[in-house]
């Protein structure tokens, strides 16, 4: 190659050379690999997992919450109001009685919806996956550049189905009316009584 203007012979520079696919081995390969597995962690695995670990935080709070709302109806108001009502005369006692018996509906209620959304075990769904994902992580940090990124990706990948596939055995278990902490090796429901 010669440069046009003074005709003298000019040295190839790497830049004017075609683009050649990276082999295995060569110099681009290996970037191209590290800048794939730094993407995929940020953008696949520590993204979701951040996201299933917020899950798990709102639920457990949740969980905490429904309990506390319970208790404090039920254990706290209601057992108060029923013992004021045995220092009570007249209406006083009656109103009592019925405050205290309207607390232990409330409480009822709270625990029915707890129940209902299932905060525990939506918090364990949550937390599981979270927990998969971070031991992935890890995997995935410590195998050096090359070392098995398809099985790599492949595990991570069967989390996330994994996951999917336990909102399925969610689903089909309400709709069954196993109740949401008996798990998917608790059988059928027992009949309603008429």
């Amino acid at each position: 190659m010669s440069d046009q203007r003074t005709g003298e012979p000019v040295e190839p520079d790497e830049r004017d050379e075609p683009d050649e696919p990276d082999e295995p081995g060569r110099r681009g390969a290996g970037d191209r690999d590290a800048q794939f597995r730094a993407f995929y962690r940020e953008l696949r695995v520590d993204d979701q997992r951040a996201f299933y670990e917020a899950r798990e935080r709102e639920y457990d709070r949740a969980h905490h919450q429904s309990i506390l709302v319970r208790n404090t109806l039920l254990l706290l108001l209601s057992a108060l109001l029923g013992v004021a009502g045995q220092f009570s005369t007249g209406t006083g006692r009656a109103a009592c009685g019925v405050a205290a018996a309207v607390l232990a509906a409330l409480a009822g209620a709270v625990t029915a919806f707890e129940a209902l959304i299932g905060f525990a075990q939506l918090r364990k769904l949550y937390g599981d996956t979270a927990g998969n994902l971070r031991a992935a992580a890890l995997d995935w940090q410590a195998a050096g550049p090359g070392a098995g990124v398809e099985e790599r990706v492949e595990r991570i990948e069967r989390i996330f189905r994994t996951e999917n596939g336990r909102w399925g055995q969610l689903m089909l278990q309400r709709q069954e009316g196993t109740p949401p902490d008996a798990g998917p090796d608790a059988g059928p429901a027992a009949p309603e009584r008429p």
